[in-house]
């Protein structure tokens, strides 16, 4: 049971990160917490820890635990990651998805343009999400959705700031890499998805080099 109620208090803590309930830069009190999650500070406490190992909080001496701030470089290392991640699971994911589950993709050619940020931003995670996840590497998938998760917090930030004007562009790039995919054009699935998180590299990092992150 107690480690049940660590890892609910973590997956919390993690999700409210992700979406910004939790703004970067956010004091994080560990009596606060405690008291919010009717819990010691010792649960509370392990799972500050892990948000730290995630990269998502760091500690300050003397002022304790903060939600950790947007970096551009950190923006700019998870972009890297990303590219270099999704072009390897979708190269396998031509070759070892079923053909039920590349059909099952047309799902999300189908989206209304005009949805809720937040609507769009899951949206867009569990297409990107449901590609990695065709990939029969195990272990190559984890890592990659856990950096997917990681990308909420950079669009909900540049969402806010400069809106999102080009949803039938993305729309669009979505289903391209859906028909090589289907095709089972390995190579080109790849290239075509490494071009759509490229072009999202230029949108939200423009963003955030005139928010207030760190450098």
């Amino acid at each position: 049971m107690h480690g049940l109620i660590r890892d609910e208090i973590y997956v919390k803590l993690r999700q409210e990160i992700l979406s910004c309930t939790l703004a970067p830069g956010t004091e994080l009190r560990e009596a606060a917490l405690a008291e919010r999650f009717d819990v010691s500070k010792s649960p509370i406490r392990d799972a500050l820890h892990r948000l730290e190992v995630d990269r998502l909080v760091r500690v300050e001496p003397r002022r304790g635990y903060h939600v950790m701030p947007l970096s551009l470089a950190d923006a700019e290392e998870l972009f890297d990651l990303r590219m270099v991640m999704e072009e390897a699971c979708v190269k396998r994911t031509s070759v070892n998805a079923t053909d039920e589950q590349l059909s099952a993709l047309d799902r999300f050619r189908e989206v209304d343009v005009s949805l809720e940020p937040h609507l769009w931003i899951d949206y867009n995670r569990e297409f990107h999400k449901v590609l990695a996840g065709f990939c029969p590497n195990k272990r190559l998938v984890e890592r990659t959705i856990d950096v997917i998760d990681q990308f909420d917090r950079l669009i909900a930030v540049s969402i806010s700031i400069a809106g999102m004007q080009n949803r039938p562009q993305l729309l669009a790039e979505h289903c391209d890499v859906i028909d090589a995919l289907q095709a089972r054009a390995g190579k080109r699935a790849a290239k075509l998805l490494g071009q759509h998180i490229g072009n999202g590299r230029k949108r939200v990092l423009s963003v955030l080099s005139r928010a207030v992150v760190v450098p």
